[in-house]
Formats: C-alpha cells, sequence, structure tokens
C-alpha cells in the first residue's frame, strides 16, 4: 500500500513540475475515480509543540488529520495555484530583497530563510510608544487577515542573492488565543513562537522563548508575538512534500542547500534522512 501511494506520488510531483496546476491534478483525480491526492490526504502528523522555538500549546491534540472532501480539495488547490503564482514572481533572495522583503531569520535546515515584507523594524524597538507585549504589526504587513493567495513569508535555500525560493507561510495575528481558521479542514495545523527576542541594531530574530535579560544580553528587545501564528506550505515546483503540505521542517532542505530533485525520496518521506540534530538549531 505504501509503495502504491509512494508511486502516485512521484507521479503527480512530476506531472505538477511540467506545468500542471494542482487544481487540474485534482480533477483530473477526481475524473480517473481515484482518492484526493497528496496536498489534500496528509500522512504525517506531527505536534505544533515540537522543537524548541515553538509554544507549549498544542491546539491540535487528540485530533488528526484526514482526506479532504473533493469539494474542499477543489478549494484548497486553487488556492494553492494561486500562493504559487504570487510567491513565484521572487525566484531569488536577491529578487525579493531588491523589492522589499527582508531575510528576518538566517537559513536553517529544514525550512530555508524567513523574509517578511514588513515587519518589526530597529525604529520600532527604540520607540518609546511601541508595546512590546502586544504589538500591532498591521502597518507593517503582518496583520490579522489571513489571505490563502498572499502568504506572508517567503522561504529561500540560502543566505546568499542567489538562493531558490523553497516555500512559503502564512502568519496571522487573532484576539482568541486559538489559531486562525485557515484552510479547509483540520490539516493545517498552525503553531506560535510566543517571545521572540529581536536584535535591536536590524530587527533580526536571534532568540525564541529567551528571558528579557537573556535578550537584553544579546543585543535584543524581547517581543511577545503569542498571539501571531505561523503556517508553512510545501508546493514550490520542485520542493513539493507529499506526507504532508503543512509540515514544519522538510528532509529535502539540507545543510548544503535544498535537494530540487523530484524522484529523491526526501519529498515523499522523513525515513531517508535524520532530521533531529538539525531541529534542534530550528528557529521557527
Amino acid at each position: 500500500m505504501r509503495k502504491a501511494r509512494l508511486a502516485a506520488v512521484v507521479a503527480t510531483t512530476v506531472l505538477l513540475l511540467t506545468s500542471c496546476r494542482f487544481v487540474d491534478m485534482a480533477r483530473i483525480a477526481q475524473e480517473d475515480g481515484n482518492p484526493v491526492p497528496w496536498w489534500c490526504a496528509p500522512t504525517e502528523e506531527i505536534p505544533v509543540t515540537e522543537g524548541p522555538a515553538a509554544g507549549t500549546v498544542d491546539w491540535y491534540a487528540g485530533t488528526h488529520k484526514a482526506p479532504l472532501t473533493w469539494e474542499q480539495c477543489d478549494q484548497l488547490s486553487a488556492w494553492i495555484d494561486e500562493a504559487n503564482a504570487w510567491a513565484m514572481q521572487w525566484p531569488t533572495a536577491a529578487d525579493a530583497e531588491a523589492d522589499g522583503w527582508t531575510k528576518v531569520t538566517p537559513y536553517v535546515p529544514g525550512m530555508g530563510t524567513h523574509h517578511v515584507r514588513g515587519g518589526v523594524t530597529p525604529e520600532m524597538l527604540t520607540d518609546p510608544n511601541f508595546d512590546r507585549f502586544n504589538p500591532i504589526l498591521d502597518a507593517v504587513g503582518l496583520d490579522g487577515i489571513f489571505d490563502p493567495t498572499r502568504p506572508d513569508v517567503l522561504q529561500f535555500d540560502g543566505n546568499g542573492p542567489n538562493a531558490r525560493l523553497v516555500g512559503f507561510d502564512y502568519y496571522v495575528r487573532t484576539d482568541t488565543g486559538l489559531p486562525p481558521e485557515g484552510f479547509p479542514g483540520n490539516n493545517d495545523w498552525w503553531h506560535h513562537h510566543p517571545w521572540i527576542c529581536h536584535r535591536l541594531s536590524d530587527a533580526q530574530q536571534i532568540g525564541f522563548n529567551v528571558s528579557d535579560a537573556t535578550c537584553t544580553a544579546m543585543g535584543g528587545v524581547n517581543v511577545n508575538l503569542s498571539n501571531y501564528y505561523m503556517l508553512h506550505m510545501w508546493t514550490i515546483p520542485g520542493q513539493e512534500y507529499s506526507p504532508d503540505v503543512y509540515a514544519g521542517m522538510v528532509p529535502c532542505i539540507r545543510n548544503g542547500g535544498a535537494v530540487w530533485d523530484p524522484l529523491d525520496p526526501c519529498h515523499h518521506t522523513r525515513d531517508d534522512m535524520n532530521m533531529g540534530a538539525e531541529a534542534s538549531h530550528a528557529g521557527h
């Protein structure tokens, strides 16, 4: 059964790389009488509290991911196509930075960089009116609106200007103490980073869930971002991760960069790689 699923996933990935859209592939699968495709049927469940940078609240404990209905899958597929097309306007880090995106965390194996358009600035950190305990960042592009077609964070496979786009994130504030409703079904498990230490000189994120004293000693300002929730998505052509389209970390993004071969097992299983050592250093 597992080999059959893997073969189907690989075939779908190859077709996607030949320019088929997610929505087209979903409709072909439905017309052929097949189950919903991998991006609508995750097989991996990793708690959102895993990793040293995440918070301790698991809003999804006791629940499970499950295949979407065809109606839900069609909607998700259409949104993925739009999000991909939008993010792929910036194929390299140089393209993104030339257009106003700023690197807020350097390259981390399993994820890549994190670039945002706006976000916390050095000026904010020194402004006496900035409320670091309850920051409202609407004016700098990090708000309470979930737009599935417009990701808030871009991820690249290295720190240099030629680093390639590998994925993107959504970053949304709520005032409910719960993650946003997000995508159809219960498969998009959002996580958060309650306290993030921002370096005073450039506002880069240099510490996660550290004390105020530790952050100050590092030359930063600790900001309470417990009301902001993040969701990764792995749908960029060549970087799809079939076990869970929303995985927090993926094995194809390694210390030496990203693996772009669609037939490499790292796109379809976590078994071929020990992510433990790398995950222990993860910032997001």
